[in-house]
């Protein structure tokens, strides 16, 4: 309610965004004030087709940034690979873009070795009549640690036994981005780079270094890293000659020539 009023009145501070990561904040306002969706909507319009990367896509429709452009303006595109781990939320990504041959639907995580590794959800349903509000299968992570905390953060009380029943861990694949990219034909770097991994962003960010990987455009969730992680991730990006912009939950950045 607050962002909205904040928003209907032209108000660009977030107390949220300077505190969470000072280190982009406050060099954003001698930056020009551009949005993700605007620097998406100005590399669609060059005359080259983009490739675009998704890690943790979900089902392509909730909070999704670019779920609508890729179905409403494909020609733009000259592929795309959207990444996601989990069962349920892959397959409504899957049916999604069925009949969109460019779009390539991996269900996987990504982690520096092929293999498989648990993955850690929450029982929606149960989860939701506990916390009283709706639980979104957005909520996955490798870390039980993260899920233990949303749990907290929202019931205080609740107990280790219940906490037990509420959290799932399912065995999924994971493999290298270079071995993702190379499946859905996306010679590195892809244009346009969007990470949504519950925490796990910065490792992601890691990997793409180790990888030499860096697209023009970038942006990640870093609500939920550590205050020296998001400072390590900023800097790993400034020095890579990102311009970066933070609000209180994601970061993104771009590189001009």
């Amino acid at each position: 309610m607050i962002r909205r009023i904040k928003r209907a009145l032209g108000i660009e501070f977030s107390a949220k965004a300077l505190a969470r990561n000072p280190a982009i904040y406050l060099r954003q306002w001698r930056l020009p004030k551009r949005r993700f969706p605007e620097l998406v909507e100005a590399a669609l319009a060059g005359t080259a087709k983009v490739s675009l990367v998704q890690v943790g896509a979900n089902d392509g429709a909730t909070n999704d940034p670019v779920g609508t452009l890729l179905l409403a303006r494909p020609d733009q595109f000259s592929a795309a690979l959207l990444i996601e781990p989990q069962g349920p939320a892959y397959g409504r990504l899957s049916a999604r873009y069925a009949d969109v041959p460019h779009i390539h639907c991996l269900h996987a995580a990504i982690d520096r070795e092929p293999g498989e590794r648990p993955l850690y959800t929450l029982d929606r349903d149960a989860a939701s009549r506990r916390l009283g509000r709706t639980v979104s299968d957005g909520v996955a992570s490798f870390d039980r640690g993260h899920l233990v905390w949303i749990l907290r953060t929202y019931d205080p009380a609740i107990s280790d036994a219940d906490m037990d029943a509420l959290i799932t861990a399912t065995p999924v694949p994971v493999m290298p981005l270079t071995d993702a990219l190379a499946q859905a034909g996306i010679a590195p770097p892809p244009t346009i780079m969007l990470i949504d991994t519950e925490g796990y962003d910065g490792e992601i960010i890691r990997m793409m270094a180790e990888a030499d990987i860096w697209p023009n455009l970038i942006q990640y969730e870093h609500k939920h890293l550590q205050p020296n992680e998001r400072t390590h991730i900023s800097r790993l990006l400034l020095g890579q000659g990102y311009r970066l912009r933070a609000d209180h939950a994601d970061a993104w950045g771009w590189r001009e020539d």
